[in-house]
């Protein structure tokens, strides 16, 4: 069972639809509208099937990346909102809104369903201060209503790193280099790895990595948000 609030998140507004958000709020979020197909890097004026500047130079482990939002006001208050203020609320939220752009992202269509869906893992420590997984909580209403799998017991955080958000790009591969660690064989030939925000794509591409040399074919992402620019 999901949390639902009868009033909007953002205005305090009464709500209609089961998502807590009202209409006016849920129309003004800065929704993307075309990306790189390959890492989800909002561009502008560009198609779906449309390659970055830098995934042309260098292709990354992933094979697709599907977001719904711009990492901007206010995405980035309800995200923080879910990981450090306990609002589960707005895990909901983000699944409907990620459900939503998936049934009408031409990848979705194009390619099949992933075998099963994997929530990024937090390292231990990090999960019993948090509490829970934000990854997890978003990927249960997707993994209800899609009928796919969830799986946390495949991979582990195996180190303690610092926070993501407070390094820059080169900072973010060297804390997170042999940060995750197979816990038993995988099997599954297509894997979607769920995740709140992708900012440089250090995360899922090192997991990625380490499902890759396991002999998994396809590596997806469906992430909520994704920032507009790679960091430097």
């Amino acid at each position: 069972m999901y949390l639902f609030t009868a009033c909007c998140v953002l205005c305090g507004e009464k709500v209609k639809a089961n998502i807590s958000l009202c209409e006016p709020c849920l129309q003004d979020l800065p929704r993307i509208s075309c990306c790189c197909y390959r890492c989800g890097l909002p561009l502008k004026n560009q198609l779906n099937d449309t390659l970055c500047g830098q995934c042309q130079q260098s292709l990354p482990p992933i094979d697709y990346l599907i977001s719904s939002l711009h990492y901007a006001y206010p995405v980035g208050h309800l995200v923080s909102q879910l990981k450090f203020q306990h609002h589960l609320v707005h895990a909901k939220i983000f699944a409907q809104l990620l459900l939503t752009t998936l049934q009408t992202h031409s990848l979705y269509h194009s390619i099949p369903l992933p075998d099963i869906i994997i929530p990024v893992p937090l390292h231990k420590k990090r999960l019993r201060q948090r509490g829970f997984n934000q990854a997890l909580e978003i990927a249960r209403p997707i993994s209800e209503t899609l009928d796919i799998p969830i799986s946390t017991g495949l991979i582990r955080r195996a180190k303690y790193t610092q926070a993501q958000s407070l390094l820059n790009a080169v900072e973010r591969r060297k804390n997170l280099r042999h940060s995750f660690a197979l816990i038993k064989p995988i099997s599954a030939g297509h894997i979607v790895l769920i995740d709140d925000v992708v900012t440089t794509g250090t995360t899922v591409y090192e997991l990625a990595n380490l499902l890759k040399k396991q002999g998994v074919k396809t590596v997806g992402v469906w992430a909520v948000a994704r920032a507009t620019h790679h960091y430097k």
